[in-house]
């Protein structure tokens, strides 16, 4: 009988991102959502749209960029790929995807100081990456 000698249990990679690249990142993004909202809600009332119907839209592109951001290529949000950083899969070390993003990012507006107070436990990991599986490394 064989015997594997692969190691199952967990891990921690050793690229991963700092707490100050983190907090950048959010930084950047939380700007760029309030820019995204503003500039789509403007342009919706430029080109004619009842008000409306373009507070509806820019909630939308806000909210979908807040939430689906990781989800872009390679894993970076705008404020990750400035900063050098890519949300993966802790597991398989590919891209995050749309649900694990939107699982990552659902929870801070709600939880925004309780979720970063994990960061700082050895994982280097907020609640939201502990629900939705995923880490953020140094992609540079």
């Amino acid at each position: 009988m064989e015997i594997s000698t692969t190691r199952s249990e967990y891990q921690k990679p050793k690229n991963l991102a700092g707490l100050g690249r983190r907090w950048g990142g959010q930084i950047i993004d939380s700007f760029f959502t309030f820019f995204l909202y503003f500039a789509v809600g403007r342009t919706a009332e430029l080109i004619g749209l009842p008000s409306d119907v373009a507070a509806i839209l820019a909630l939308v592109a806000g909210l979908g960029y807040y939430l689906f951001s990781d989800a872009l290529p390679n894993g970076q949000s705008l404020g990750k790929k400035l900063l050098g950083m890519s949300v993966i899969d802790e597991r398989s070390y590919l891209n995050c995807n749309l649900y694990q993003s939107f699982m990552r990012n659902i929870t801070t507006p709600f939880l925004n100081v309780l979720d970063w107070i994990f960061i700082f436990f050895g994982s280097r990991k907020r609640l939201g990456d502990m629900l939705a599986s995923t880490i953020v490394v140094r992609s540079r």
